[in-house]
C-alpha cells in the first residue's frame, strides 16, 4: 500500500509539473494580463509540494517532507491572488496573512509540540478548505462578464474541491486518531487522487478563462476598427507609389470627393485630376520616400464636379504583395478638423490586421457572398497564395456539408438580434481533407447604423481539439490507473479473494458497525490440513492450483453481499459474517467442509483421508462487550486450533 499511495503522490507530482509547463506558457504568451505570474508561481510551490512529500521515506531529507504542506497552502494562496490580480480585483492581504500564520502556528505546534497526526490533518484541511471556499466565492460572484462562463467552470472546480476538503476534515475528526499516514489509506487514496483531476480542471479553467477574455477583446477591437473605417466622414485611398493607380477607397472618399468607389478602382488620381496641382503631389511623393510617412500635409484637392476643397493629407508607404503602395487619409479641413488622426490609426490597423492576421478574415455581403479574404485564408484551407477565385463563392462552401445547415441557423440567428459567439465546424480544404475551425462572426455597419457587409473570422483549432482529446485520453487513463490500485490494494493475486489487508479494514469496520448496532457477528477461520505435506509431495504449483480450487468453493458458497471471504495467509482463510448468530455460521462451516472434501483433490500424504481436507474454527459475538477486532480473530483461531486438535476435518466453535 506504501508503494501505491507514493505511485499517486509521484503522479500527482507530474500532473502540477506539467500544469506549470502549461501556466508559463500562457504567461510568456499573455503577460499583460494581471495573475498568470501568480497561477504561475502558485502551481510551483504545490508541486515542489507534493514532490516533497516523499522525502519522508528518506532519513537525510525528511526535514523537506515537513515543508510539503506549508507549500501546498502557499500555493493555493497565491492561486487565489491571482485569480483576484486577473479579475482587477484587490485580495485582502491582512486576511490572507492571518490564515497563513493560523496554519503555520497549528500545524507546526502538532508537530515538533504535541505530535497529533490527525490534528495536523484537521489544521491543514481546513485552512486548504477555507482558502478553495473563497476562491470559489469570487470567481461565482465578483467575475469579470467577459469570462462569465469559464469563470463558473472554474468556480465549480474550486467548489467540489473545496466540498471534498470538507469531507476530509470531518473524517479526521470523526475517526479514530491517526498514528500513521497510512491508518486511513483508503482515504488518503482518495485525497491524492482528486487532486490530480481538480487540479488538472481548474489549469484548463485558468487557459480557458484566459483565452475567453482575450477573444472577447479581439472581437471588440476589430468591431471598434471597422466601424471606425466605414462610418468615418474622412476620406482614405490606397494607391500606388509609382503611378497613383487607386486600389482602395472608403465611404468618406466618395462623400468628400463626389465619385464611387466602382469609379476611381483601377484608375489614377492624375488621370481624375485629383490634385489640383500636380507639382503638390510630386513634393508629397518626394517627401513620403525620404520619410516614409507624413502627417497633416495641407493641399488642394479637386472633386468629381471641378470645385475645390482644402484637406490635409497624412500617408505612408506600406507594402503590398512586394509593391510599394500609398495608404492616405484626406481630412476636408473646412467642415471637420479634428478627426484625422483617429481614422489614419485606425485605417493603418484595419489593414494590418486584413493581411497580417494568422488567421482567415473573410468579408461577405449580406447573402454570403465573398468580398475579400485574408492571405491566410489561402493558406489555411490549401490554396496558392496567387489564387482569387474566392471571390463570390458562398462562405460556407469551406464548411462540411453536414454542418452547413448549422453554420446557416447561426447567420439567421446573428440577423436576429443573437449575441455572436464562436462556433465550431468542420472546415474542408481544397484536397478534401476535413480539419477543425472556430469561427467568430458579425456585421459590418454603414454610416447610418445598417449592416452592409459580414466579417468572419476562422482559426484552426486542430492543435486545440487534440489537446482537449489528450487530456481526456490523460483523465481517462489516470481513472483506470486508480481503479487498478485500488483493486490490487485489496485482492489476493493468487486466489482473487479479499486480501489480509483489506480483512483487517473489512474486520473493523463491520466491529464498529456491530457495536452500534448490538448485532451479532460470525468469524470463520480454516485452515487446509496438512498443506506442507501436500506441497512436499504433489509441488508448490499443484498447492496454488488447490488454494485457488479452495477459494472458488468459499465464492460459490458465501453468497450474501455483506459476507467477505479473503485470505488469511498461506493456507488460512477467514469468511466474516455479519449480522449472523452461531447457527447460521455453524450451518455454513459445514457446508465448506463437505463442499472441499468433494472437490476430491488428492492427498496421499495426509494422516487420515484420501483427499485435501479443511479444519474450520468459528466465533460469533456480540462486540459490545469486546474493545478490539483482534479479540474476535484470536478467538476463532482459539477455535480452529480446537479443530484440528480433535482431528482435522472438522467444524469447532468457541463462543464468547
Amino acid at each position: 500500500m506504501k508503494l501505491n499511495i507514493l505511485i499517486l503522490v509521484y503522479i500527482l507530482s507530474l500532473t502540477f509539473v506539467t500544469q506549470v509547463i502549461a501556466l508559463f506558457v500562457q504567461y510568456r504568451v499573455n503577460r499583460t494580463y494581471r495573475g498568470i505570474g501568480w497561477w504561475l508561481l502558485g502551481s510551483t510551490l504545490m508541486a515542489l509540494g507534493y514532490i516533497f512529500m516523499p522525502t519522508l521515506t528518506v532519513k537525510s531529507l525528511e526535514t523537506l517532507s515537513r515543508l510539503a504542506n506549508l507549500l501546498l497552502v502557499l500555493g493555493q494562496i497565491f492561486l487565489y491572488i491571482g485569480i483576484m490580480r486577473f479579475l482587477d480585483k484587490k485580495e485582502n492581504r491582512w486576511i490572507l496573512l492571518l490564515i497563513f500564520a493560523s496554519f503555520v502556528l497549528f500545524y507546526y505546534y502538532n508537530m515538533y509540540i504535541d505530535n497529533d497526526l490527525s490534528a495536523r490533518t484537521v489544521v491543514l484541511t481546513a485552512t486548504l478548505a477555507t482558502i478553495l471556499l473563497i476562491t470559489a466565492y469570487q470567481l461565482f460572484f465578483k467575475k469579470d462578464k467577459l469570462i462569465s462562463g469559464s469563470a463558473n467552470f472554474t468556480a465549480a472546480i474550486f467548489l467540489a474541491y473545496g466540498c471534498f476538503i470538507i469531507m476530509r476534515t470531518l473524517f479526521a475528526l470523526l475517526l479514530p486518531p491517526m498514528l500513521s499516514y497510512f491508518d486511513q489509506t483508503p482515504i488518503l487514496i482518495l485525497s491524492l487522487t482528486v487532486p490530480i483531476i481538480i487540479s488538472t480542471l481548474w489549469t484548463y479553467g485558468f487557459i480557458i478563462m484566459v483565452n475567453q477574455r482575450l477573444n472577447a477583446e479581439n472581437c471588440e477591437e476589430k468591431e471598434k476598427f471597422q466601424l471606425v473605417f466605414n462610418t468615418s466622414p474622412d476620406a482614405a485611398m490606397i494607391t500606388q507609389l509609382k503611378d497613383g493607380l487607386i486600389v482602395d477607397v472608403n465611404i468618406g472618399f466618395s462623400v468628400i470627393t463626389g465619385y464611387t468607389r466602382t469609379e476611381v478602382l483601377g484608375d489614377s488620381t492624375l488621370r481624375i485630376r485629383f490634385w489640383h496641382n500636380s507639382v503638390d503631389r510630386q513634393g508629397f511623393i518626394t517627401e513620403l520616400k525620404d520619410k516614409g510617412v507624413c502627417t497633416n500635409m495641407e493641399f488642394n484637392f479637386h472633386r468629381k464636379d471641378g470645385s475645390q476643397f482644402v484637406g490635409t493629407i497624412s500617408a505612408r508607404i506600406i507594402v503590398i504583395q512586394a509593391i510599394p503602395h500609398i495608404i492616405s487619409v484626406i481630412h476636408d479641413i473646412t467642415e471637420r478638423k479634428q478627426t484625422e488622426a483617429a481614422l489614419r490609426d485606425s485605417e493603418e490597423k484595419y489593414r494590418s490586421i486584413l493581411n497580417a492576421s494568422p488567421d482567415d478574415i473573410t468579408i461577405t455581403d449580406l447573402e454570403g457572398h465573398i468580398l475579400m479574404i485574408s492571405p491566410a485564408a489561402k493558406k489555411m484551407f490549401g490554396y496558392e497564395p496567387k489564387y482569387d477565385g474566392f471571390i463570390g463563392m458562398q462562405v460556407v462552401d469551406f464548411i462540411l456539408p453536414e454542418d452547413r445547415e448549422r453554420a446557416q441557423a447561426n447567420i439567421r440567428q446573428m440577423y436576429q438580434g443573437g449575441h455572436p459567439r464562436p462556433n465550431e465546424y468542420r472546415g474542408v480544404r481544397k484536397d478534401l481533407s476535413i480539419f477543425d475551425i472556430e469561427v467568430n462572426s458579425g456585421f459590418i455597419y454603414s454610416a447610418n447604423g445598417q449592416p452592409i457587409k459580414m466579417v468572419f473570422i476562422v482559426r484552426d483549432i486542430t492543435a486545440r481539439k487534440m489537446a482537449e482529446k489528450q487530456i481526456q485520453v490523460l483523465v481517462q487513463q489516470l481513472g483506470t490507473e486508480k481503479d487498478i490500485a485500488q483493486f490490487n490494494s485489496m485482492t489476493d493475486s493468487l486466489t482473487g479473494l479479499a486480501n489480509r489487508r483489506y480483512f483487517d479494514e473489512a474486520l473493523r469496520t463491520e466491529f464498529h458497525r456491530s457495536k452500534r448496532s448490538g448485532s451479532a457477528l460470525s468469524l470463520i477461520m480454516l485452515d487446509v490440513d496438512h498443506f506442507k505435506k501436500f506441497n512436499d509431495s504433489y509441488g508448490h504449483l499443484a498447492g496454488d492450483d488447490c488454494l485457488r480450487q479452495i477459494g472458488s468453493t468459499l465464492t460459490a458458497i458465501v453468497g450474501r453481499v455483506p459476507d467477505i471471504v479473503a485470505r488469511y495467509g498461506g493456507e488460512e482463510f477467514v469468511v466474516i459474517l455479519p449480522e449472523t448468530e452461531d447457527n447460521g455460521a455453524e450451518t455454513l462451516a459445514e457446508r465448506i467442509r463437505k463442499a472441499v472434501e468433494e472437490l476430491a483433490i488428492p492427498h496421499s500424504a495426509s494422516d487420515f483421508a484420501k483427499y485435501v481436507t479443511v479444519s474450520l474454527g468459528i466465533v460469533t459475538v456480540h462486540t459490545t462487550g469486546l474493545t478490539s477486532p483482534e479479540q474476535i480473530v484470536a478467538l476463532a483461531d482459539e477455535a480452529l486450533y480446537c479443530a484440528k486438535k480433535r482431528g482435522r476435518n472438522q467444524v469447532a466453535v468457541v463462543t464468547q
